[in-house]
C-alpha cells in the first residue's frame, strides 16, 4: 500500500517564530475514534487528507488532534485570565456518498483532553453528546461546518457555519458562503455567494479570536481570501479556555456515508515565551 504523507504546517508565535513541520507518519497527530489517514477512491493508496469518518462504520465519528497541549492561557490562579490571540487555516471538503445528503459535518475544535469518549455522532459532529452538551464545565470550542439541519439542536439550515461554545447550539450561525465585493458604478457592493459545503469540492476557512472577538472566514480553496468574514461574533472565551488545551478537528456522519477530510492546517498564537 502507497502511503502519502499530508502535512501539516503548525506555527507558534512567541517572542521569536517557531516553524513546526508534522506529518501523519508522526506521532504528531492523535487519531480518535474513527479518524485516520484517509484513502483514496480506488480503496487502496492514502488521499493524503486526515478523514475524520470512515465509510464502513454507520453513524461513524472521529477527532483528529494534535498530540502536543497549546498554550491558550497563561499560567495564573484565576480562571478569567485573557486567551492568547489566534487565528488558524485549513482546507476541507465534505463529500456525501448517497444522495441527499446525509450529513452531518465537520469542525475545528479545542478541547481540553486528548480524549472522545463524550462524543457522539451525528449533530453532535464527534465532539460532544446528548448527554453532556450545554455542559460549562466542558471547556470546549469549536466552529463548525454543519450540512445537516438538525431541529433539536437549533440548526438554521443544511448548509450553515456555527461558532459553538460548550455546546452543539451554536451561539451564532450563517449559511456557508462568503462576500464578494464589486462596483457598481461608483458604488462599492457587497454580494453574497453561497458556497455548498456538502458538494465534496475543497473549501478554505480562517479562524480568528483576538481581543474577545472571533471571526470566521470562507471561500472556495482557489478564492482569495474576502476581505469580509462571514462571521464576526463577540465572546469571550477567558473562561472556556484552560491554559493548555488541544486543537484540531472533529467530524460525525448518520446512517449513510459522508467523508469529511482535512487536506491542509496552519495554526499560530501569540503565547509568551516562557
Amino acid at each position: 500500500m502507497q502511503v502519502q504523507k499530508l502535512c501539516f504546517l503548525a506555527l507558534f508565535l512567541a517572542h521569536t517564530t517557531l516553524a513546526v513541520n508534522l506529518t501523519l507518519e508522526t506521532s504528531n497527530i492523535a487519531f480518535l475514534g474513527d479518524a485516520e489517514l484517509g484513502p483514496a477512491s480506488d480503496g487502496v493508496n492514502r488521499s493524503g487528507a486526515l478523514s475524520m469518518t470512515r465509510d464502513e462504520n454507520p453513524f461513524s465519528h472521529g477527532q483528529g488532534l494534535w498530540s502536543t497541549p497549546v498554550p491558550f492561557k497563561p499560567s495564573s490562579n484565576t480562571t478569567s485570565s485573557p486567551p492568547y490571540p489566534f487565528q488558524t487555516s485549513f482546507v476541507f471538503s465534505i463529500a456525501p456518498g448517497t444522495e441527499p445528503a446525509p450529513g452531518h459535518g465537520l469542525a475545528f475544535i479545542v478541547v481540553p483532553a486528548l480524549d472522545n469518549s463524550g462524543a457522539g455522532p451525528a449533530g453532535f459532529l464527534g465532539i460532544l453528546n446528548k448527554t453532556n452538551n450545554g455542559d460549562p464545565q466542558n471547556h470546549v470550542f469549536a466552529v463548525e461546518f454543519d450540512v445537516f439541519k438538525d431541529k433539536q439542536l437549533g440548526d438554521i439550515n443544511d448548509n450553515h457555519v456555527g461558532v459553538d461554545v460548550n455546546s452543539l447550539t451554536s451561539v451564532v450561525a450563517e449559511r456557508a458562503g462568503y462576500w464578494v465585493q464589486t462596483a457598481i458604478g461608483r458604488t462599492k457592493m457587497w454580494r453574497f455567494k453561497e458556497v455548498r459545503l456538502s458538494n465534496g469540492e475543497r473549501n478554505k476557512a480562517w479562524i480568528e479570536y483576538r481581543d474577545s472577538k472571533v471571526t470566521v472566514t470562507l471561500a472556495p480553496e482557489a478564492v482569495k481570501k474576502p476581505k469580509k468574514p462571514l462571521i464576526v461574533a463577540h465572546l469571550d472565551l477567558s473562561e472556556v479556555f484552560l491554559e493548555n488545551m488541544y486543537a484540531g478537528f472533529a467530524g460525525a456522519m448518520g446512517r449513510d456515508v459522508e467523508r469529511h477530510d482535512i487536506w491542509s492546517w496552519n495554526f499560530q498564537n501569540s503565547a509568551e515565551n516562557t
